[in-house]
C-alpha cells in the first residue's frame, strides 16, 4: 500500500489516503500540494520508507532514507 501523509508540523505527518498503486498516491498527493500549497509525502508500507514528497505542488528530494514518525 502506498499511502498520502500531510505534514501537519515539522517531523509530524499525518495519514490523508492509502492507495494500491504509487501512481495513483502519487498524482493524489501532487494534487493536494497544489490545492493546499502544503507538503505532502507518499509512504511504501511495504518497504516502509517514503518514495516522494511535494511542497508547494513541486516533488521534493527525499532521498529514500526518511521512514514514517
Amino acid at each position: 500500500m502506498f499511502c498520502v501523509h500531510k505534514q501537519v508540523a515539522h517531523g509530524q505527518w499525518v495519514d490523508q489516503c492509502c492507495f494500491k498503486t504509487e501512481f495513483d498516491a502519487y498524482v493524489s498527493a501532487m494534487t493536494k500540494s497544489t490545492e493546499t500549497m502544503g507538503t505532502y509525502r507518499v509512504y511504501d508500507s511495504t518497504f516502509q520508507e517514503v518514495t516522494m514528497a511535494f511542497e508547494m505542488g513541486m516533488e521534493i528530494d527525499v532521498g529514500g532514507k526518511e521512514t514514517a514518525a
